[in-house]
C-alpha cells in the first residue's frame, strides 16, 4: 500500500492506493506552514478509518512538495508512523521524459513533474499540452516525450484575490460563468470581466502553442479545470486525479 502527498501552495492532497494501483482514498486539508506530523497523521487516520481503509499494510510513501519547508514534517510523519524513507519527488528520479537542449530545468517543480508522469502514462504516443488550474496555472508542452517548454501565469483565484487586496471598493467574487458578458452592476461586471478573460487568455495560449506543435491533445487538471474546459473546445480532456496518480506513477518507476 502507498500513501502519496501533494503538498501545494493551498491544499495538501494525500492519496492511498492499493498494491494494484487502485486509489482507495483521496482527501485534502489546507497548507499551514505550522502544522506538526502528529496533526498530518490524525487527519489520515481519521479519515482513513471512516472509509474503511486500514493502514498497516503501507510500505511506500511519496511526496511532491511546492513548499519546502513541509517536507520535513512529512518526512517526520513517514518515519514516525510508517518507519519509511519517503521518496521525495524531484529532477534526480528516474522519469518518464527528458528535456530539450534549449530548456533549463532548474528549479522545475515537483507538481509539474507528476502530472506530465501520469499525462504521459495514459497517452504515451501523443504530443501533449498538460494544463494544471491551481494556485498558479501552469502548462507544459511534450512532442515525443521531449519537454520542449511551458507557462506560468496567476491562477484564477490568485486573480480574483489580486483584484479584491489592491482596490478600496471592488468586491470579491467567485469564478463562474456569468449570463452575459455586458454586467449591469459592479458584481456582475467583475465576474463578467475575470470569467471571459480567463477563458479568453487560454484559448489564446492553446492558438499559440499550436503554431508550434502539430496535432497535440489537450489535457488539463486542477481545482477550476473543469469549469474551465467546459468552456474551451480545445481542451481535449480534464482528469481531476491527474497530479495524486502520477505519484503512483512515479514511485513505481523508482522504488
Amino acid at each position: 500500500m502507498l500513501i502519496a502527498f501533494d503538498i501545494g501552495n493551498t491544499h495538501i492532497v494525500t492519496g492511498v492506493f492499493d498494491t494494484n494501483g487502485n486509489l482507495l482514498l483521496n482527501f485534502r486539508v489546507s497548507s499551514k506552514e505550522n502544522l506538526t506530523e502528529d496533526e498530518l497523521f490524525s487527519y489520515l487516520k481519521n479519515i482513513a478509518d471512516f472509509n474503511n481503509v486500514e493502514l498497516k499494510n503501507v510500505d511506500g510513501v511519496i511526496i511532491s512538495s511546492v513548499v519546502p519547508s513541509l517536507v520535513t514534517i512529512f518526512k517526520y510523519l513517514s518515519k514516525k508512523y510508517f518507519s519509511i524513507d519517503p521518496i521525495i519527488v524531484g529532477l534526480d528520479l528516474k522519469l518518464p521524459f527528458s528535456f530539450s537542449k534549449e530548456m533549463n530545468p532548474d528549479g522545475f517543480g515537483a507538481d509539474r513533474i507528476i502530472g506530465i508522469t501520469e499525462a504521459l502514462k495514459i497517452h504515451p504516443e501523443k504530443n501533449l499540452v498538460v494544463f494544471d488550474f491551481g494556485t498558479a496555472t501552469t502548462y507544459e508542452i511534450l512532442k515525443n516525450g521531449v519537454y520542449i517548454g511551458g507557462g506560468i501565469l496567476p491562477g484564477i483565484n490568485m486573480s480574483i484575490n489580486s483584484l479584491f487586496g489592491n482596490t478600496a471598493k471592488l468586491p470579491k467574487v467567485s469564478f463562474e460563468k456569468p449570463t452575459t458578458i455586458m454586467g449591469r452592476n459592479t458584481v456582475e461586471q467583475i465576474k463578467a470581466g475575470v470569467f471571459f478573460g480567463y477563458i479568453g487568455q487560454i484559448k489564446e495560449i492553446i492558438k499559440e502553442i499550436k503554431k508550434h506543435l502539430d496535432n497535440p491533445l489537450v489535457l488539463s487538471t486542477g481545482g477550476l479545470g473543469l469549469l474551465v474546459s467546459n468552456e474551451i473546445d480545445d481542451i481535449n480532456e480534464f482528469i481531476p486525479e491527474l497530479s495524486i496518480k502520477g505519484l503512483y506513477t512515479l514511485y513505481q518507476m523508482n522504488k
